[in-house]
C-alpha cells in the first residue's frame, strides 16, 4: 500500500504522539508499505520513508496551524496514496486516530492544574482570546466528517469523540496505544541496583518513579506533597522525577515540606526503562492525558501505576489489582493512602505480576497488526 499521514513535526525524539506514530510508521514501512510522510519539520528516524516537506506561513502562529493542514492535505491528494492516516494535523484522514485525544477536552481538563483562582482566569482568558486554539479546534474537528473509519487510543478518548463532536458510538473503535513489551519488562539484580546506586538509594527503599516533561500538568507538585504526607507517618519512600522542565520551584517545595532528601530529580534519559527496573511503582497524577505511553511502559515493566481518570491509560487498570485511579490529581491525601497500600510486600509482588500481564495484552506487535489490518481494508 501507499500509505500517507500528515504531521507539523515529524521528530520522534520528542516522545509522546510524534514517537508512537513514527514507530508505527516504521513497523508498516518494514512490512513493505511505502510510507509518505509529510511534515514542515523533520527529526531523526532510522526508517525508509518518502519525505514531503509542507510549506507553512511561519506568523502567527494560528496560520502556521492553518496553512500547514491546508498545504498538507492538498500534497496527500495530489500524490494520489492508497490510504490518509490521520492523526489530527489534517484536513483530510481515511483513517482518524487522534493520537493527542480531543482538542478541546485537554483544553478544558488541563485547566484544573492552575489551582490559583488568579492564574486560572489568566490561563483560561489567554486560551480563549488565542487564535492559535481556535485554529487547533478548526483543523481537528474537520477530518471527522469524511473519515472512513475512526480510531479511539482510549476509551477515555472515544468518550471525548461521541461528546464532542456528536459521533455516534458505532463510528469509533477503540485501540489502545500498542507498547514494545520486549524493550519494556520486568528486571532485577544488576540493573535495579546500578541506578540506585547512582542515586544513592539503598536496596531496601520504597522507590515511586514519577516521569513527564510537563510537571504542571502532571501533577508534580500534588505527588511531592503525598511523599511528604507519607514521610511524616515514618514510611521510607523516595521519589525519583525523570523529564525535561524546570525542577527548581519542585525542589523550593520539597524543600519547605521537609522531604527534599526523599526527592530526587535525574533530567531526562534516554533509557527509561533502566529506570523502571529501579523503581517499585510509577505514579502520573496528571490532569489529561489521552493515553500516557509511560504507564504503558510502566505496566510493562511489571511496575503497579497509580494515575487519575482524566488518564485514558487508567481504563486498563483494575481497581486495586494493577494500581489504583483515582478521581481527584489533587487529592493527596489519596495518594499518600495508595502510596501506603502498595509498599505493603506481598500486595506489591501481586500488583507486579497483575500489571504485566495486563500489558502482555497491549503488546505493540498486536496493536499494528490490528491497524494494518484497518488499513488494508479501507484500501
Amino acid at each position: 500500500m501507499k500509505i500517507a499521514v500528515g504531521m507539523r513535526n515529524f521528530s520522534p525524539e520528542k516522545g509522546g504522539a510524534e514517537r508512537s506514530v513514527a514507530e508505527l510508521m516504521g513497523f508498516l514501512s518494514r512490512a513493505g508499505h511505502e510510507v509518505h510522510i509529510f511534515a514542515h519539520r523533520f527529526g531523526m528516524f532510522e526508517d525508509s520513508f518518502v519525505l514531503h516537506r509542507v510549506p507553512a506561513i511561519p506568523f502567527p502562529k494560528s496560520l502556521k496551524v492553518l496553512s500547514f493542514a491546508w498545504w498538507c492535505s492538498r500534497q496527500m491528494k495530489q500524490e494520489h496514496c492508497d490510504v490518509v492516516f490521520g492523526v489530527g494535523n489534517t484536513l483530510r484522514a481515511d483513517l482518524l486516530q487522534p493520537r493527542g485525544g480531543v482538542h478541546w477536552s485537554w483544553f478544558w481538563k488541563s485547566l484544573r492544574a492552575y489551582d490559583s483562582p488568579w492564574l486560572w482566569g489568566i490561563k483560561f482568558l489567554g486560551r480563549v482570546l488565542s487564535p492559535k486554539q481556535w485554529a487547533e479546534g478548526i483543523v481537528e474537528n474537520a477530518p471527522y466528517r469524511k473519515a472512513q473509519k475512526i480510531v479511539a487510543i482510549s476509551e477515555m478518548v472515544k468518550r471525548d469523540i461521541m461528546d464532542s463532536y456528536a459521533i455516534p458510538e458505532g463510528r469509533v473503535d477503540v485501540l489502545y496505544t500498542g507498547i514494545d513489551i520486549q524493550r519494556f519488562k520486568p528486571r532485577t539484580g544488576k540493573l535495579r541496583n546500578e541506578i540506585r546506586r547512582h542515586h544513592a538509594i539503598a536496596p531496601e527503599e520504597f522507590v515511586v518513579l514519577f516521569s513527564a516533561h510537563n510537571f504542571r500538568l502532571k501533577g508534580l507538585k500534588y505527588l511531592i506533597r503525598a511523599i511528604a504526607q507519607v514521610t511524616r507517618e515514618k514510611k521510607r519512600v523516595k521519589l525519583l522525577v525523570l523529564g525535561r522542565d524546570r525542577k527548581d520551584p519542585y525542589e523550593r517545595l520539597a524543600h519547605r515540606l521537609g522531604c527534599n532528601g526523599e526527592v530526587m530529580f535525574a533530567g531526562g534519559v534516554k533509557e527509561p526503562e533502566k529506570y523502571y527496573a529501579a523503581a517499585d511503582i510509577l505514579i502520573h497524577p496528571t490532569f489529561y492525558d489521552a493515553c500516557s505511553r509511560v504507564v504503558l511502559e510502566a505496566l510493562a515493566s511489571g511496575l503497579p501505576v497509580i494515575t487519575t481518570r482524566y488518564n485514558g491509560a487508567g481504563g486498563l487498570i483494575s481497581e486495586g489489582k494493577e494500581g489504583f485511579v483515582i478521581d481527584d490529581p489533587s487529592d493527596i491525601k489519596t495518594l499518600a493512602e495508595k502510596i501506603v497500600v502498595l509498599s505493603d510486600p506481598s500486595r506489591l509482588k501481586k500488583a507486579s505480576q497483575a500489571a504485566r500481564h495486563v500489558a502482555q495484552q497491549y503488546s505493540q506487535q498486536r496493536s499494528y497488526q490490528t491497524l494494518l489490518k484497518i488499513l488494508q481494508e479501507l484500501r
